[in-house]
């Protein structure tokens, strides 16, 4: 019933088939061809289907076992992992212990007919749905808009927190905590197309553990005083940051940071034969209570990019973002 459908048109056919069951579904893909399928319904309840589309996939029991745990730990009502290829014998046994609903083309399939939802299955397999750019099928969820924020930039609504869903790990974008927001230009150079900013980790205020990330964004085509050009169709955005902790030390490194960018995560870039000077900017960066430390996050992205998010993900220590005009010393 699937063999038509192609990868991408997998996991949105499934959003569009939960939404049929009255769930607001969306859908984002991974670094590595994965994809998440996140959905709410009024009810409050929160849903969250793991996505290997490839006809050729085996899953395991330890895929399963992980996806269940984390589901566990963010308060996932309904867990449901779907393939188009096969789930192993110890797969469904972790499945069964960790209540994870399993779908493989047989079972989705029975699924369909009892739903009488056939046609859908053609709309999606015959090129209809998918495509677009994924913010312009997110919906909009009512959450307040901060004070201060600058006319004409973008809010990133909770659900965009589905971008940074690790490629091996489905996190949910209803299952924030914390955002903090925004803003579009400031710093020297090329300011570029507007950057918002998010946490997917709760900042502890009540305990006087808030960890502040002042920052600011421009593009620019080389850094290292010129010894890193961009690849070819890509540019450097630079990230400039002070950031500040009070109650507790705070450790910031690397990989707790993507850049959301034309539906895929980027991760911040090393530079490991950058001028000593350039180095000492790059995280990890340790900073003790009452203290602040300067730390610069690059990324690459596409040239002409129209928009992106900084996202502190899940293994982060929990910060504000606060957007500033910094002044830029990036070499």
């Amino acid at each position: 019933m699937f063999e038509d459908m192609s990868e991408s048109a997998f996991p949105e056919f499934l959003a569009a088939f939960w939404g049929e069951k009255g769930w607001d579904a969306s859908v984002t893909e991974n670094d590595d061809g994965t994809y998440l399928v996140a959905g709410d319904k009024e009810n409050g309840n929160r849903g969250l289907i793991g996505v290997r589309p490839s006809g050729d996939t085996e899953i395991g029991a330890s895929e399963v076992e992980d996806f269940a745990a984390f589901c566990d730990k963010k308060g996932v009502d309904v867990r449901v992992m779907a393939t188009r290829g096969r789930f192993t014998t110890g797969a469904r046994s972790a499945a069964d212990a960790g209540d994870v609903h399993l779908l493989d083309p047989n079972e989705l399939a029975s699924s369909v007919r009892e739903e009488g939802a056939e046609g859908l299955v053609e709309e999606y397999a015959g090129g209809g749905g998918g495509g677009g750019s994924l913010f312009g099928g997110l919906p909009g969820l009512p959450i307040p808009v901060p004070s201060g924020v600058p006319s004409g930039i973008p809010v990133v609504p909770l659900v965009a927190a589905a971008l940074v869903v690790a490629a091996a790990v489905f996190a949910g974008p209803t299952l924030l905590g914390f955002v903090p927001f925004v803003g579009g230009g400031g710093g020297g150079g090329d300011v570029g197309p507007p950057v918002t900013a998010m946490s997917l980790v709760d900042a502890n205020e009540s305990a006087g553990n808030v960890t502040t990330v002042r920052w600011d964004v421009r593009v620019q085509d080389s850094v290292s005083g010129g010894n890193y050009t961009a690849p070819a169709g890509e540019t450097f955005v630079v990230v400039q940051t002070n950031v500040t902790a009070s109650g507790s030390p705070a450790t910031l490194r690397p990989e707790q940071f993507v850049l959301a960018v034309n539906g895929t995560n980027q991760p911040v870039r090393e530079f490991s034969n950058a001028s000593r000077s350039f180095r000492s900017t790059q995280l990890p960066v340790r900073v003790s209570p009452g203290q602040s430390s300067r730390a610069v996050l690059v990324f690459t992205a596409p040239e002409g990019f129209d928009g992106a998010t900084l996202v502190e993900t899940y293994d982060g220590p929990g910060v504000q973002f606060v957007r500033t005009d910094l002044a830029f010393d990036v070499e």
